[in-house]
C-alpha cells in the first residue's frame, strides 16, 4: 500500500490539537499536547498500554471533554459534547470491541440512529430500508445482503458494515482502534484496500495498532505517545521498528520488583537448568480453535513465568482453559505428572490450582456482597461439615486473612464493592491462597491499583514463589512481567513465539515478539519459533 499522502490543496490542517490534555482527580492521563492531521493523511498511533492513546480517542470522538487547549476542525474551534456531535461534525470512531445487535439485520445495525423511512400510514418502509442499505453496501464493495442477521457475519464483514456506516454519514475522520486484532491474513489486506480507497477520496485516518509492522506498512506518520505524552511524531518513511520501539519503552524500569528468593535459572548447578525437573503443570501442543493453538509450556516449583502479549494474543483464554473454564480441543495437559482435563473449576481448586482472574469486578466478585463473603466463599467447602459451614470457624478465618493480607475495610461485613481496586484485589487473593495452592494463575494481579498496593502484591507474589508455589503471571504491565518473571513467554495469534530469559528478556525483544516480527540479534537464552 502507498504511503503517499493525499493532502487537499487547503494548506490547513484538516485537525490541529493545540495543547490539548486531560485529567481524572489528580491523574494526568494526557498531558497538553500539540498534533495536525490532513485529509488524506494516515496517522499511526501508538504507544504501551497506559501511555494515553484511548484518552486521546475519546477526546476526538466526543466521550471526554479535554481539560484544557482548543480543538481545531476544519480550521475551526470546537467542542464535541458527545459521540453523536463528533459523528455528526465527520468523525467516526470503530473500536475494538464493535457495538451492534447481534439479532437485527444489517440494514437496522446500519442505521441505527438515522431516521428510517416510513410509509404514509406510519409503518416503517422495510423495502426503502433495505434498498438504501444493500446502496449504500455496494458503494462500499461488500458482498453482503442487508436483511441477513448480523451475527451470522464474520468479524471482518462486521468491521467493514461499521467503515461503511460511518462513511454514509460523511464522515472526514476515521478513527481505527486495534482494527485487525480478530482478522486473518487475507482480511488484513481486504481492509488495507478499503482503507487506500478512502484516503484517495480525502478521508483521513488515525490507525491505532500494537502491530509495527501495519504501522510502517500502512501510515504517514507516527505518533507516539508515552505515559500520557506525545514523545514523538515522524514521518514514517524516515523510521524504522527498532527506533519506533525505542521511542514506546524509552524509560527504565521505574517500579521495584523485590526478589528475595533464590532466582531458579541463575542461583547455582543444581537449579540451573529447570529441565532437569519434573514440572508441576505441562502442556503440550494445546488448541482450542479461535481462542489458542499448538500451546507448549512447562512450570516448576518456585519459579514464576510470565506469559504476555499484545490483545487478543490468547493469554486469559488459556489459563481458563487449564482452571477449567474452557476445554481444550487438541494436546494434552499434566498436573503433577498425570493427566490433566479438568471439567470445572472447582476440580481446579481440590487438585491445587486457582486462578485470579483479569477483571475481579466482572468475574471476580458480586460487588453488593460483603468482605467477609467475598472471601470465605473459596474456602468453606473447607470448613463445613456435612454440608453446614460452622459460622465461628469462618468468621475467624476471615480474620485472619484480613490481618496476613493487609486488607483495608472498616469491618468483614462492608460490601466489597466499597474497598479501593488494590484491596479487592487483595481480598480476591486471600480468597484463594488461604487454600495454600501449589499452582498459581494471576491474571493481570496489579491492574487498576495504587503504588503502595501493587508493591505489596508484587512481595506477596515473590514470597509465594520463594515458598515453592508454581506461579504463572499474566500481565500487560511489562516493566512487572519483565521485573517479577524468571522467563518470559510470548504470545502472539493463539500461539507462543518466544521465550525470553536473562539478558533476552528486554522491552524491545517482547514487542517485536508480541508484533509477529522476528528478533533481531538473537541472543543467548532467548528462543524465538
Amino acid at each position: 500500500m502507498s504511503r503517499a499522502s493525499n493532502r487537499t490543496n487547503d494548506s490547513s490542517p484538516l485537525l490541529k490539537l493545540d495543547g490539548v490534555g486531560k485529567l481524572f482527580g489528580d491523574f494526568q492521563a494526557l498531558k497538553p499536547l500539540h498534533l495536525e492531521l490532513a485529509a488524506g493523511e494516515v496517522l499511526g498511533l501508538i504507544g504501551e498500554n497506559g501511555a494515553g492513546k484511548s484518552t486521546l480517542i475519546k477526546i476526538l470522538s466526543g466521550v471526554h471533554a479535554p481539560d484544557g487547549g482548543t480543538i481545531l476542525w476544519h480550521g475551526l474551534a470546537t467542542k464535541f459534547a458527545s459521540p453523536i456531535d463528533a459523528l455528526n461534525a465527520g468523525i467516526a470512531t470503530i473500536h475494538q470491541e464493535l457495538a451492534y445487535f447481534g439479532r437485527l439485520s444489517v440494514a437496522e445495525n446500519m442505521l441505527l440512529g438515522e431516521t428510517l423511512p416510513r410509509h404514509r400510514w406510519g409503518g416503517i418502509a422495510w423495502q426503502k430500508v433495505y434498498t438504501e442499505v444493500q446502496r449504500r453496501l455496494e458503494n462500499f464493495g461488500l458482498p453482503i445482503q442487508a436483511d441477513s442477521e448480523f451475527y451470522q457475519l464474520s468479524a471482518a464483514q462486521r468491521q467493514e458494515v461499521a467503515i461503511a456506516r460511518a462513511l454514509a454519514r460523511d464522515a472526514k475522520l476515521l478513527i481505527l482502534d486495534e482494527p485487525t486484532a480478530s482478522l486473518t491474513e487475507p482480511e488484513v489486506n481486504r481492509l488495507f484496500g478499503h482503507l487506500q480507497r478512502l484516503r484517495e477520496h480525502g478521508v483521513a485516518i488515525i490507525y491505532v495498532s500494537h502491530r509495527l509492522d501495519e504501522i510502517i506498512r500502512l501510515t504517514d506518520r507516527v505518533a507516539v505517545l508515552r505515559d500520557g505524552e506525545l514523545v514523538g511524531v515522524d514521518p514514517t518513511r524516515a523510521t524504522d521498528v527498532s527506533r519506533l520501539v525505542r521511542t514506546m519503552v524509552g524509560r527504565s524500569l521505574e517500579q521495584v520488583y523485590p526478589r528475595t528468593r533464590i532466582t531458579l535459572q541463575w542461583a547455582n548447578e543444581k537449579l540451573s537448568n529447570t529441565s532437569t525437573r519434573e514440572p508441576v503443570l505441562e502442556l503440550d501442543r494445546v488448541t482450542r480453535v479461535g481462542m489458542f493453538r499448538d500451546v507448549s509450556l512447562k512450570l516448576h516449583a518456585g519459579e514464576i513465568v510470565g506469559l504476555a502479549g499484545l490483545v487478543g494474543a490468547g493469554r486469559s483464554e488459556l489459563a481458563r482453559a487449564i482452571f477449567g473454564l474452557y476445554e481444550i480441543e487438541n494436546g494434552t495437559m499434566r498436573l503433577r505428572g498425570k493427566p490433566w482435563r479438568p471439567c470445572s473449576p472447582r476440580e481446579a481448586l481440590n487438585a491445587g490450582l486457582v486462578y485470579l482472574p483479569e477483571e475481579r469486578k466482572r468475574q471476580g466478585f458480586v460487588m453488593e456482597h460483603s468482605v467477609r463473603t467475598s472471601i470465605a466463599i473459596g474456602f468453606t467447602d473447607l470448613l463445613s461439615r456435612w454440608g453446614v459451614v460452622r459460622p465461628r470457624d469462618e468468621a475467624s478465618r476471615v480474620r485472619r486473612s484480613i490481618e496476613a493480607f493487609s486488607i483495608r475495610a472498616r469491618d468483614p461485613e462492608q460490601a466489597v464493592g466499597t474497598l479501593s481496586g488494590g484491596n479487592q484485589q487483595k481480598a480476591l487473593l486471600a480468597r484463594w491462597l488461604d487454600r495454600d495452592p501449589g499452582v498459581i494463575i494471576l491474571d493481570e494481579p496489579t491492574r487498576g491499583v495504587d503504588v503502595g498496593a501493587k508493591a505489596e502484591i508484587h512481595g506477596l507474589i515473590d514470597r509465594l514463589a520463594g515458598a515453592g508455589k508454581a506461579v504463572l503471571l499474566i500481565s500487560s504491565d511489562l516493566p512487572e512481567v519483565l521485573g517479577m518473571s524468571d522467563r518470559l513467554l510470548v504470545m502472539h495469534g493463539g500461539r507462543i513465539v518466544a521465550e525470553l530469559m536473562g539478558a533476552a528478556m528486554t522491552q524491545e525483544n517482547f514487542i517485536r515478539a508480541a508484533s509477529g516480527l522476528d528478533l533481531a540479534n538473537q541472543e543467548p537464552g532467548q528462543i524465538g519459533n
